[in-house]
């Protein structure tokens, strides 16, 4: 079966909290904003404020929302509310534990050591192949108090914006790839995993982390272990929600899913949906941090084949994403949440999704399957880089056909390369292999491959007046795009707080 064209020169990339708050809370931030305002220049609509300031806000194939290093530990610790409970091993080591969602061990000496001096271990130097804009390196001044959003993108080659007919007339010619070449992303690792080639991302990931690291090790130290007075700096962020990664999750459903609907071959269609759900990876993981939503945020986007997707920020702690999608004339929907646990070490983080997510065709068919989990490592030292882990498993229960798929189980092969099989009644009748920074073969046919399908930006939905959840309304986002940081920071901490008391009113 599958391509939709010949090859094409990939470009090389470029490396680069429940807005649903209370009604009066956010009338009278507006309020204020508007009455602050009247002094400098004439009153506008927030809305038209809003539009004037998202240039770049209608789209998000630039967002790569995917958890950067450290940065989610820090985070589990400081939103945190709820007392932690910790056990101090005499000499040795303090194990914080955050309920169920991380588990932290922090070395005594350790911790001691790195609050009163400057250095952490030597870092190795980033993966050859960084481009010339970002080769430069920074001083420890600059790289601390660099604001990442004014410089680090990561481009990718999306597919060109095309008539609607044009988008279904692709997706039915989509036939097998005749290729056998070992197609690698060019921002794969040698050992596996996407690795993060920007050194000046590098390095000012690793300058925040180093300030976060002594300032949590001094509080420790001191007695107070009330982490929630710390906030992680919203300089090290970009104006984008996190939500933004949910839309994108499926830019290659345009092509693979409207393939799947055109036929009635249940197995085909779970071949299809593996690759759509596969092959977004190197896109939708990324070292750039967004904001994280905010519990009753919402968003919605669209993909110029008719697909409507929409997500929204339903808890706090554990912290709960929801997404609703329906495909071109209602042909399927598809639905899930995300539900991240982390645990992290000195220098890596490991993500576990919880989340589940179910697909219903026209037909009644409807597969279900889980997430992958994710580990970052190289927080401060070694390469940056971030790999998927464990396994993944794809069901249709009405037609008794099981797919898995494990991923670093190839042996003398990278990490990212996998393996699997489909069973029907549970006699395999196909061998899965391949690499999600590359290629997925079923058989001997292939799928997909990186150097010839493109993916489709997801255009995200301009600002309603009547939904003032939208992401796109967050004051601490449009003061970060204004490159207003100390007020983008302050507005972002107030957030934090109204969304910790929102939760409380929720769970009682």
């Amino acid at each position: 079966m599958f391509c939709c064209g010949s090859k094409h020169q990939k470009k090389q990339p470029v490396p680069h909290e429940t807005l649903d708050l209370q009604p009066e809370a956010r009338t009278l931030a507006v309020q204020d904003e508007l009455e602050e305002n009247k002094l400098k220049a004439p009153q506008k609509l927030l809305t038209e404020e809003v539009e004037q300031e998202s240039t770049q806000g209608v789209k998000c194939p630039f967002i790569k929302c995917s958890k950067t290093p450290f940065q989610i530990y820090i985070q589990k610790l400081i939103q945190h509310q709820e007392p932690i409970n910790f056990q101090q091993l005499p000499q040795k080591e303090i194990v914080i534990q955050l309920q169920d969602e991380a588990s932290i061990r922090l070395d005594c000496k350790h911790i001691q050591e790195q609050s009163m001096q400057e250095d952490f271990p030597p870092e190795e130097e980033p993966a050859e192949g960084d481009d010339e804009e970002d080769d430069r390196e920074l001083d420890e001044q600059e790289a601390q108090n660099a604001a990442i959003f004014r410089w680090a993108k990561e481009n990718h080659d999306y597919a060109p914006e095309v008539k609607l007919d044009d988008i279904f007339s692709k997706a039915k010619n989509l036939k097998s790839i005749q290729s056998k070449e070992e197609s690698r992303f060019s921002m794969a690792h040698s050992g596996g995993g996407k690795v993060c080639k920007n050194k000046r991302l590098v390095q000012t990931l690793r300058a925040i982390g180093k300030q976060l690291i002594k300032q949590i090790g001094k509080q420790i130290l001191s007695g107070n272990l009330n982490l929630t007075t710390i906030s992680f700096p919203i300089r090290a962020m970009i104006p984008k929600s996190a939500l933004e990664k949910i839309l994108l999750a499926s830019c290659l459903f345009p092509l693979y899913i409207n393939k799947a609907t055109m036929t009635s071959d249940p197995i085909e269609r779970i071949k299809l949906l593996i690759c759509a759900t596969l092959g977004n990876f190197y896109i939708n993981c990324s070292f750039l941090k967004p904001l994280n939503p905010i519990l009753g945020e919402t968003i919605s986007g669209s993909y110029s084949d008719g697909t409507k997707v929409y997500a929204e920020q339903i808890s706090h702690h554990p912290p709960v994403s929801y997404f609703y999608a329906v495909g071109p004339e209602n042909s399927y929907k598809f639905y899930g949440y995300y539900n991240y646990e982390a645990s992290a070490s000195i220098n890596s983080l490991t993500l576990k999704n919880k989340g589940k997510r179910q697909i219903v065709f026209a037909d009644g068919q409807l597969i279900e399957y889980n997430f992958a989990g994710e580990e970052y490592s190289g927080s401060f030292w070694g390469p940056m880089k971030v790999e998927s882990k464990g396994k993944m498993t794809f069901t249709d229960s009405k037609n008794e056909i099981t797919a898995s798929v494990e991923f670093d189980s190839v042996r003398w092969k990278p990490s990212d390369y996998l393996s699997g099989e489909i069973k029907v009644k549970g006699k395999r009748v196909c061998k899965i292999y391949g690499s999600y920074l590359g290629y997925i073969e079923f058989g001997d046919q292939r799928y997909w491959d990186v150097n010839y399908i493109k993916p489709y930006p997801c255009h995200v939905d301009k600002p309603n007046v009547f939904m003032k959840s939208d992401a796109s309304f967050r004051q601490d986002l449009r003061l970060l795009r204004r490159n207003q940081l100390v007020d983008a920071q302050a507005e972002k901490e107030q957030l934090e707080i109204i969304q910790r008391q929102d939760g409380r009113l929720r769970k009682n």
